[in-house]
């Protein structure tokens, strides 16, 4: 392969962000070869705005053309993923998937084990973990900067939705359409961060609201705390129904608190000597530890989060270069919301990994008694 040919599958607002990137070069390596739209008016849109791209009908369409593509994007309604996934999968074609992976870690675990064996590559498009705030303090972490790291606590608001948003779709904020609101949709993102940070829980307790700012049965805030056997603790909080909000990860270390505001900004509160160390050579009872603020610089990627995502995957399939997001991070992100719902819904913490039976049972009742629902 000297050229990767991606289908987008989903002409909504990221697919269409997406064919333009593409149909503009912005990705070396990667070209757009056709588009998938179900509806007349995006098919009329598409062929004015990208005359040489084909356009497909729909996904039976796009595979039944399986010689004129070599990797799918697909952007469409969660439920649809998992489904599209594995068309593509068995046709042999690379897979770029939206977040979320799926609707269950169960499913999307298909979905990663099919892709496996049909030799194809799967990756997400997890693009805030891209930022250069992110990015940079991850190299701080896995590089000891912090020490012995001890607790995590990050406040994420910023994804502040009116009713416009939620009735923007009928499948939108819906446990029969979306299969859940904040904690599959917007989160899937900083729970991705989390787990590539600090690692899979050991165990969660949620509190979560259903409802809370809009008329919808799904949830729109939560308090979740993560629970390691290691000792660490975690607490991340969101909402969207806040405003103005903010992104705020704090983050404790034997060698003092890193700081990271907004994906962008670092600040590190360096211990002039580590708390161990300190509580062995400390004589006063009310001895007190000094720091030194510090800016660290962060990598500039403002900007350009999304290409690097789809940079990162054409380069994979072109030179074998490692998948920075790979299918796997997708399961666990649904794992870690999975067991946040369950928590909520059974009232007490939950053990990682989860009774994935008992999650697809429940989230289908939910679906079931929200169709009772007016409002």
């Amino acid at each position: 392969m000297k050229t990767v040919r991606a289908v987008i599958i989903g002409y909504g607002g990221m697919g269409k962000k997406y064919a333009q990137m593409l149909a503009a070069g912005e990705v070396k390596g990667m070209i757009l070869a056709g588009i998938c739209c179900r509806n007349a008016k995006g098919q009329e849109e598409i062929k004015n705005q990208f005359s040489d791209v084909k356009v497909y009908e729909d996904a039976e369409a796009v595979f039944a053309s399986e010689d004129e593509f070599d990797a799918v994007v697909i952007v469409t309604p969660h439920d649809t993923h998992v489904p599209m996934g594995l068309m593509a999968a068995r046709a042999g074609k690379h897979i770029l998937m939206d977040k979320p992976l799926g609707i269950s870690a169960k499913e999307a675990a298909v979905l990663v084990a099919e892709s496996k064996k049909s030799g194809i590559s799967l990756g997400m498009i997890f693009n805030t973990r891209m930022k250069g705030g992110f990015l940079s303090a991850g190299e701080f972490i896995k590089g000891g900067g912090l020490g012995s790291i001890t607790r995590a606590v990050w406040v994420c608001n910023t994804w502040y939705r009116t009713p416009v948003y939620h009735s923007s779709a009928p499948w939108r904020s819906t446990w029969s359409g979306e299969h859940g609101g904040l904690l599959i949709n917007q989160c899937q993102h900083y729970l991705d961060i989390w787990q590539w940070l600090f690692g899979m829980p050991d165990e969660v307790y949620a509190s979560i609201d259903y409802g809370k700012y809009n008329p919808i049965t799904v949830d729109d805030s939560f308090d979740l705390q993560f629970f390691y056997n290691n000792g660490f603790r975690g607490t991340l909080i969101s909402s969207t129904g806040e405003n103005p909000g903010t992104n705020r990860l704090e983050i404790w270390g034997s060698r003092g608190r890193l700081t990271i505001s907004e994906g962008e900004e670092l600040i590190f509160d360096e211990n002039v000597i580590s708390t161990e160390e300190f509580a062995k050579t400390n004589q006063d009872p009310f001895g007190k530890l000094e720091h030194v603020r510090k800016s660290l610089s962060a990598k500039n990627h403002k900007g350009e989060e999304y290409r690097m995502i789809f940079q990162n995957f054409s380069n994979h399939l072109l030179f074998g270069e490692m998948l920075m997001t790979p299918g796997e991070d997708g399961i666990r992100t649904l794992m870690m919301a999975n067991g946040a719902y369950l928590s909520s819904w059974l009232e007490k913490r939950i053990s990682y990994p989860i009774d994935e039976d008992l999650y697809e049972k429940l989230l289908a009742q939910h679906a079931e008694d929200e169709k009772a629902l007016t409002f």
